[in-house]
């Protein structure tokens, strides 16, 4: 009779992979996203050609374009890229080393899970910018206050996403572990950390996106350095088109930084089977 520890320990299979009937529509899917996204640039044009929006407010995408080449050869440009990347960085794995052991110990608890419930639930109803006075005038308009308002707005989904993959341990596994009585810390490792990961990772790429967003929307609101702080100053100062172009690039960190989180999500979890496999 096989043991717990040999049916946790069993190599999950192989996924199915995609066949050469899949090429078509990847390659359907880019040319339909590309166009997508030509088209949004055109209807800017258009719109920036016929004057529907004031050219202060709203540049063409061809000065945007060139303004943005022209920030990329300044160190001012890449510094404020920098200050937003750091106090996001910080503030998302403060989140991840605070969120992942308490929803795991609380997912995997029951006693645990119930009695933070609440406190959880009001915490997390809160909308984190409108706690910024609030951290103003505790922390002061610094790169620290930036990064605690950058923890909150990640920790509750990294905790709750934890929280719930601590949870989703298959019941007929459970009910094995507790009949051969697996130590605990064998138990979390062998069982609930491998069952929990898909979900952690998944809490961590949300939290990912959301801590540049955040960070940028703090440097927008206050007088920190950083991204959202060159877009406030550029349109006070009518450069719309440098304002534009920090827009574009908080577009582009953003989409870079999901990218690349799904990317190291299907990297470290190609042991897990495919949820709907062909």
């Amino acid at each position: 009779m096989s043991t717990t520890t040999d049916l946790v320990d069993a190599p999950a299979a192989d996924p199915v992979h995609a066949g050469p009937a899949a090429e078509p529509r990847r390659s359907r899917m880019l040319l339909l996203q590309l166009l997508c996204f030509v088209g949004v640039v055109v209807l800017w044009e258009l719109v920036s050609l016929l004057g529907l929006v004031s050219a202060s407010a709203l540049p063409s995408p061809f000065e945007t374009a060139a303004r943005f080449g022209t920030l990329l050869a300044d160190g001012g440009y890449w510094s404020a890229v920098g200050e937003t990347l750091r106090d996001a960085v910080v503030g998302l794995l403060a989140a991840a080393v605070i969120g992942v052991p308490l929803g795991l110990v609380t997912g995997t608890y029951v006693a645990a899970e119930e009695s933070s419930r609440l406190l959880v639930d009001f915490l997390r109803s809160f909308p984190v910018i409108a706690l910024l006075p609030v951290f103003l005038l505790v922390l002061g308009s610094t790169p620290s206050m930036k990064q605690t308002v950058v923890f909150i707005a990640c920790v509750f989904p990294v905790f709750l996403q934890a929280q719930y993959g601590a949870r989703s341990v298959p019941p007929m596994i459970a009910e094995t572990v507790r009949a051969y009585r697996i130590p605990r810390l064998l138990r979390f490792r062998r069982v609930i950390l491998p069952s929990a990961t898909p979900s952690i990772m998944t809490g961590l790429r949300l939290a990912a996106t959301t801590s540049v967003l955040v960070a940028i929307g703090v440097e927008i609101l206050t007088t920190l350095p950083g991204i959202g702080h060159e877009v406030t100053q550029q349109q006070q100062s009518g450069n719309s088109d440098a304002a534009f172009a920090y827009i574009f690039t908080a577009g582009i960190l953003g989409y870079g930084i999901n990218r690349a989180s799904m990317y190291l999500e299907t990297s470290l979890m190609r042991w897990r089977p495919p949820a709907h496999p062909s």
